[in-house]
């Protein structure tokens, strides 16, 4: 089929070369002599002599009728070119604005998202910190509708292309954990993660592509659910095939409509919240899920719930390179190329944070006098800048390396909000790699080691848990182990199980006096806030987050759930310290 495209492209482009004059001369000869041979060839066959009187009745009418046929079909094919042409034009103008407007939306966000989260490592009020999270869901909510606009066209150009590298997966599965309690948060609605048990630690994949289709499943649940719970169930069904399913207990979809939601722009002729959504997330979730060598299927109840089912392909990941580093000292010189200075801020406190020396240029202009002036490790170029481009700043130092006049020649990556273009298409242009905004400190590490692993200085390695949930807080836990042993953990553990039962006594005895009086509210908290601070002692991560929240008796919605949390305690207190003790075994 690619063959017959090419064909049939030369043959119009050597139409529209000739020109319609002498298109139509040629083929009026070619077709006359065809037609001449033809007749006589058929006449010979047919009747075993030529009619000559009926040959010159099909030249003069050939003389008449051709010349005008050929002339108006080589004017139907050049009109139909300079369309397609146009058509080609304004697709690339497309592209172009996209790309643009991609760089200018993607900066602001960026920096709130860096700042927020840069700000929620400090010390601050209950109040900042909700305010805080909100700040930071909304920035990176719209930087998802906008990766699903930017899909759109490419779809419609099928120029979505996946970029697989190792994948932490309990890291991935700990994020997507996170940011489904904090939407669920959102509308207080219960958010529960299972996990089965045979899921290996690192992956083949494209995370932040998973990460879009997960966003976009869960985004929806919470939107179209208004009390109850969302779930998120992670399976391995077999050597390289993976099932996620989000479940919620919202409105529901009408049966007549669950083949028609993945449709571009579909929305359910029911939706309560039609003006929430734009009707493009799905569609492009099941796009990207086909790519991954899956599908994406609903299954819905009107009024009781959905549950979307994403199933993908991955090869998990053996190698010795799945050690990830506690704490790194690389010790690289770098120069950053940005102009935004938000941008400037985040990622300067990332690159020094990982023990980099950091030099800063905001233009192409600056770029190169520092770069003529200073020794560096590594280059970062942003790729649109007020001067020059990051394309053109990579150009010219390659220029220049190859002409001799620089000895050596860093590695040049390039920084993009949104990576539009292949990882080629980057090495085309003088860029050895890719990364996007906001840099991800894992992206970076991986992207950096692929260069300098034999010199970058290496601390502690992080050792990676295949729990069953993530019910356990393992960073607290590995320090305690390097800092006072596992012994001192496990004596601790033993500590915890003789006081927790009196801790949930004393809470039962205060819910019950709440129940008949409200002014015990403290009480309840006061007795929640042991079990917490008991809890986070020992990494019992999963009681202390409902403790946590079962003390903060000033929430709008404590009262109502409260009963809840309480029975979730005494209900898996145990079921923790059990898990907590296998983990423990060995150590």
């Amino acid at each position: 089929m690619k063959n017959v495209r090419n064909f049939t492209q030369q043959y119009i482009d050597w139409v529209i070369k000739l020109g319609r004059v002498k298109f139509s001369l040629l083929g009026f000869i070619i077709i006359a002599v065809l037609a001449l041979f033809t007749h006589i060839f058929l006449s010979l066959i047919a009747i075993g002599q030529i009619h000559w009187q009926s040959l010159l009745y099909a030249i003069i009418f050939g003389l008449i009728s051709a010349p005008f046929v050929i002339y108006f079909f080589t004017v139907l094919v050049e009109r139909l070119e300079l369309s397609r042409l146009d058509l080609e034009k304004s697709m690339q103008n497309k592209t172009v604005l996209l790309e643009t407007i991609s760089h200018e939306l993607r900066t602001p966000l960026n920096g709130i998202v860096g700042l927020s989260q840069m700000l929620l490592d400090t010390d601050l009020t209950d109040e900042q910190r909700s305010y805080l999270k909100t700040i930071s869901m909304s920035a990176l909510s719209l930087g998802h509708i906008f990766n699903d606009i930017i899909d759109v066209e490419k779809i419609g150009g099928q120029r979505i292309e996946l970029y697989l590298q190792e994948t932490d997966f309990y890291r991935f599965i700990n994020d997507i954990n996170n940011v489904g309690k904090l939407m669920a948060e959102q509308k207080q609605l219960l958010f529960v993660l299972k996990c089965g048990q045979n899921l290996p630690s690192f992956l083949m994949l494209d995370s932040t592509r998973l990460n879009q289709i997960l966003w976009n499943l869960l985004s929806n649940a919470v939107k179209f659910t208004e009390k109850g719970s969302i779930s998120i169930e992670i399976e391995r069904i077999s050597a390289n095939e993976y099932i996620f399913s989000v479940s919620d207990t919202g409105q529901g979809i009408p049966a007549q409509e669950t083949d028609k939601i993945f449709a571009m722009y579909y929305q359910a002729s029911q939706n309560k919240h039609k003006s929430a959504g734009s009707g493009i997330g799905l569609a492009v979730s099941k796009n990207i899920a086909n790519l991954m060598g899956g599908d994406l299927t609903v299954q819905s109840t009107p009024e009781e719930g959905s549950t979307f089912t994403l199933k993908i392909k991955a090869e998990e990941v053996t190698t010795q390179s799945n050690k990830i580093e506690k704490a790194l000292n690389l010790g690289l010189d770098v120069l950053l190329v940005e102009d935004i200075e938000l941008n400037i801020v985040v990622e300067k406190s990332i690159f020094q944070k990982l023990g980099c020396t950091v030099d800063v240029a905001m233009t192409g202009k600056q770029a190169i006098e520092k770069f003529n002036k200073n020794h560096y490790d590594v280059v970062f170029l942003d790729i649109q800048l007020p001067d020059m481009t990051g394309f053109q700043i990579a150009r010219y130092f390659r220029q220049k390396y190859e002409k001799g006049e620089y000895d050596y020649l860093p590695p040049l990556i390039a920084l993009t909000a949104n990576v539009m273009h292949s990882k080629t298409e980057y090495r085309r242009q003088g860029i050895d790699d890719v990364l996007r905004k906001p840099l991800s400190v894992k992206a970076l590490t991986h992207s950096l080691k692929s260069y300098f692993g034999d010199e970058i200085a290496l601390h502690t390695p992080e050792t990676i848990e295949s729990a069953v949930d993530f019910s356990l807080d393992f960073e607290i836990l590995n320090e305690l182990i390097e800092m006072l042993g596992a012994q001192f953990v496990q004596n601790n553990l033993q500590l915890f199980k003789q006081m927790m039962p009196q801790y949930l006594a004393n809470l039962l005895t205060a819910y019950e006096q709440y129940q008949q009086d409200p002014a015990f509210a403290k009480e309840v908290a006061s007795s929640a806030h042991k079990i917490k601070g008991a809890a986070a002692s020992i990494g019992l991560k999963n009681i202390c987050q409902i403790a946590k929240q079962a003390q903060d008796d000033k929430a709008t919605d404590w009262s109502v759930k409260i009963g809840d949390w309480i029975k979730q305690l005494e209900e898996q207190w145990m079921t923790n310290v059990n898990e907590l003790e296998q983990w423990l075994i060995g150590k």
